[in-house]
């Protein structure tokens, strides 16, 4: 005759006994994140792009890297803005792309950005910016506006971190 937890045998008896591991798991534990760490990959690979537009436009000769001028998606540039922009977007990519963002670094560029932006917006653009980056107002209102969003989010998006997960095993010996 058999019971739950007692099984019968010809000449012996064997009793059941269950042992729990609980453990918690450090495998199946994803990174944290922020929405931050998107909204700054986004405008990183945006300005990558837009500078390497204007690179292969323009060129990039060390020994004139203020000219040629040229209009690229409708904003002036140079090639050493093309390559301003170009690093701009990388540092930002590589701060989005840490577990949970590398948030200081992607506010201190926002507010590069921004504070860029506005010193080209706010007044006639400075004969020496347009000489050497060859920016325009459009361009500043690029920076304003790419600059708030990437410091708003730095400053105010959260991090979300996923709980520890626990394994529990039972094992019947």
């Amino acid at each position: 005759m058999a019971h739950a937890n007692r099984i019968e045998t010809d000449t012996r008896v064997a009793q059941s006994e269950e042992v729990v591991d609980e453990r918690p798991t450090l495998a199946a534990t994803s990174p944290s994140w922020s929405p931050a760490q998107i909204i700054g990959l986004i405008v990183g690979i945006f300005f990558v792009a837009l500078g390497t537009a204007a690179v292969a436009r323009t060129g990039f000769d060390t020994s004139h890297i203020y000219t040629p001028n040229d209009t690229i998606w409708s904003f002036g540039h140079s090639p050493l803005l093309a390559v301003i922009e170009i690093g701009y977007g990388a540092l930002l990519i590589i701060a989005s792309i840490v577990p949970g963002g590398f948030r200081s670094l992607m506010g201190f560029l926002g507010a590069v950005a921004l504070a860029f932006g506005v010193v080209i917006v706010v007044r006639d653009t400075p004969a020496r910016l347009n000489n050497w980056l060859a920016v325009t107002h459009r361009n500043g209102w690029l920076f304003v506006i790419t600059g708030a969003i990437v410091l708003i989010a730095a400053l105010l998006s959260p991090v979300f971190v996923p709980r520890s997960r626990r394994r529990r095993r039972v094992r019947h010996v």
